[in-house]
Formats: C-alpha cells, sequence, structure tokens
C-alpha cells in the first residue's frame, strides 16, 4: 500500500556510516516496499556492517529514521527493525517454536497470551507448524530460511533487513524461497532491504536496486536504468558484465562522445556528465547490446562502415537461447557478446573475420578515472 502523501517514508538514512572509508549512505525506503542492496566491492563486511548499525549492534553516524522518528539513539530490540541472514544463524539446540519466540522472551516485555498468538500466526505464514517442535538440524535448508523469516516477523517490524538470506541454499531451494518472500511481501505489506552479493537475486527482490561498493552507494536506480545508464564502469560492470574499451574523446555534441580508439577507429557513446573532450575514457558496452557481422571471406575491410570495429572471432559457445561469442579487435582487446541463435554453429570457426557495432545510446563514455564514487 502506497504511504498517504505527504506521510514520512518507512525508512530514511542519512548520512550513515557503514565503513570508515565509504561514503556515507543516504536512501529512502516507502511503506510496503523493497529495496535490493548489491555489494559489489572486494570488502564483504559491508552488508553485515550495514545491517548491525540498522539494528543498533554497533554505533555508528548519521540519521536513521522510521516513519520520521530518529532511532539511532535506540537500543537494539527498540527500534522496530528486525534482521535476519547470515549474521544470525538459527539456534541448534533450540526447537523452531523457541527459536522464533527467542527475540519476545528476550525482552519480556509481551503478555504470555499475545506471544502465543504471534507464534501461532507467524507459523501459518510461513508453513512451519507440522515442524515447529523440531530442531533445526534436521529441517531442509528451505525450512530453516523460513524459520528465521518468522523469528524476524514474529516481532511485528516496521523494517525487515535480509541480509544474504539465500547463502547457502540449493539453487532451486533458493529460487522457491525468493518467490515464497515475495508473495509474502506482497500479503503483509511487508516493507524490507534486501542485501546480496547476487545480481540476479536483486532484480528478482526489488524494483529499486542499489549498488553498494565497499559501502559506498554508486547508484540507486530501477533494474534499465542501472542496465541503459549505468553511473560508473564500476555499475556496467557488476549488472551486465559489460565490455571496457578505451578511447580518446574527439568532441562532445548534445551528450554524445565521439571517441578515437587505440586501434585508430571512432565509434560513438552517451558522454557521462563529468566527461570533457580530450579526456581518456573508459567506454562501457553490454554484452547483449552488440551487433555483429561476418563478411564474406576476405572482405571484412572493405565491407566496414562508420562505427564498425574489425575483429576476429576467438570463440563461440551455443548455450540453447543464446550464443555467447568472444571477439578479438585490432589491438588484441578482447571482447563478448551475446546474440540470438540464428548462427549455423559451423559458421562459427575460430579465427573467422567480423565486423562489430553497437547503437549509439547502448554504450556510455566515463572519465578514465571515474571507477567508483557515490551520488
Amino acid at each position: 500500500m502506497p504511504p498517504a502523501h505527504g506521510s514520512p517514508p518507512a525508512l530514511a538514512l542519512t548520512d550513515l556510516a557503514v565503513l570508515p572509508k565509504a561514503s556515507p549512505l543516504t536512501l529512502r525506503l516507502n511503506a510496503g516496499n523493497c529495496i535490493a542492496l548489491l555489494g559489489i566491492g572486494s570488502d564483504t563486511a559491508d552488508l553485515t556492517a550495514l545491517t548491525e548499525a540498522l539494528a543498533g549492534r554497533t554505533c555508528t553516524s548519521g540519521q536513521i529514521r522510521i516513519y520520521g522518528v530518529e532511532v539511532g539513539h535506540m537500543p537494539q530490540g527498540a527500534r522496530k527493525i528486525a534482521t535476519m541472514g547470515v549474521h544470525a544463524p538459527l539456534f541448534p539446540q533450540l526447537s523452531v517454536t523457541d527459536n522464533i519466540l527467542f527475540p519476545l522472551r528476550a525482552t519480556g516485555l509481551l503478555p504470555k497470551a499475545e506471544i502465543g498468538r504471534r507464534r501461532d500466526e507467524v507459523l501459518a505464514l510461513t508453513g512451519l507448524d507440522a515442524v515447529r517442535n523440531l530442531s533445526p538440524r534436521t529441517l531442509s535448508a528451505e525450512q530453516r530460511f523460513r524459520a528465521a523469516l518468522a523469528r524476524a516477523l514474529v516481532t511485528s517490524p516496521d523494517l525487515l533487513v535480509l541480509n544474504q538470506p539465500m547463502d547457502g541454499l540449493p539453487t532451486q531451494a533458493a529460487r522457491r524461497s525468493m518467490m515464497f518472500l515475495e508473495r509474502l511481501r506482497q500479503a503483509i505489506g511487508l516493507t524490507s532491504l534486501f542485501l546480496t552479493r547476487d545480481r540476479t537475486e536483486a532484480f528478482i527482490a526489488a524494483d529499486t536496486i542499489g549498488v553498494l561498493d565497499n559501502g559506498t552507494l554508486l547508484q540507486l536506480a530501477d533494474a534499465p536504468t542501472l542496465l541503459n545508464r549505468p553511473a560508473t564502469p564500476g555499475v556496467a560492470l557488476a549488472l551486465g558484465d559489460a565490455n571496457i574499451l578505451t578511447g580518446k574523446v574527439l568532441r562532445i555534441d548534445d551528450d554524445v562522445a565521439e571517441l578515437r580508439l587505440p586501434s585508430g577507429e571512432t565509434v560513438e557513446a552517451m558522454a557521462d556528465a563529468d566527461l570533457a573532450e580530450h579526456d581518456l575514457a573508459s567506454i562501457c558496452i553490454l554484452p547483449d547490446r552488440l551487433s555483429v557481422l561476418f563478411p564474406r571471406a576476405g572482405a571484412a575491410d572493405n565491407s566496414a562502415e562508420a562505427g564498425d570495429l574489425i575483429c576476429t572471432l576467438v570463440s563461440a559457445h551455443h548455450l540453447g537461447h543464446s550464443i555467447v561469442m568472444r571477439m578479438r579487435l585490432c589491438d588484441g582487446t578482447e571482447i563478448s557478446l551475446n546474440r540470438p541463435p540464428v548462427h549455423n554453429p559451423r559458421e562459427l570457426k575460430a579465427g573467422r573475420p567480423a565486423l562489430l557495432a553497437w547503437q549509439t545510446r547502448n554504450a556510455t563514455a566515463f572519465p578514465m578515472d571515474k571507477k567508483t564514487g557515490s551520488l
């Protein structure tokens, strides 16, 4: 359910310090929605550090507001923020029910009748009533995920933070758990932050995705924007396995940059706001945005048009729904591309000459040193 007009967001972070060297984190999350934060940096502590900061288990600077109320000074358990995931495994010595009720019993604030009501409610929501008395050791990975989820939900949180919740689950169990989580979120209007290092999980979990590089937010947008207009090369690489070429900017006209590659060819790409003429640039192109033409033998040089890159096929692998090709440019740079399976595999022999091209809107040129940076 969308928030009432003028009401504060369910979560508002302002200048929240996640890691010592990271830029402060600022974002807004409305009630009933989910934002996925995709960690792409080498420091794998950032997602758990954010989880601990939100829960109140670590001290941090910045503001954390829940429906307009500053909770950063409140102790753990008083913030209406629940967490689950790799940082908080189930207690193996306790039954499913005792695991679920642990946070309620730890506070000792609720009457026995209310504890029983919440227990029955979350057991029904998560489909765990039949295993309520079992040990976590006897559960499947999928059931352990649901038990951990039930333990978080039993506190009736205003915000649920899921810290890499699918880690350790088999592929099919993770897929079913993602679908279950989505149905549950819609059914009860759950407001959540989904923290992951898996790109597919981020795309499935939320319409809005933030890309975190060692705790610094590089970009927060929907999937099409992240793929088509990445804010940095790091975002392009993380979200779409982009190819990165090097070029020098010859001119910029109406946000379109003309660039010269080391091999001498000129190409065009959309210019990042920080790009200037004569800059060295990183040109990012997604593998599925490249077009390839295989001219007749010996005709590649004569068939090339402005913007075409002469290259040689290194390898081609048929994956059923697509063909993954690897091309080598004249200067030795290699490029990967994905194409529909329209080529006869016998035609895709290593060493075959080809021409590569892309539409200007499908490539973005950044200043060479723009590897990261917060927005």
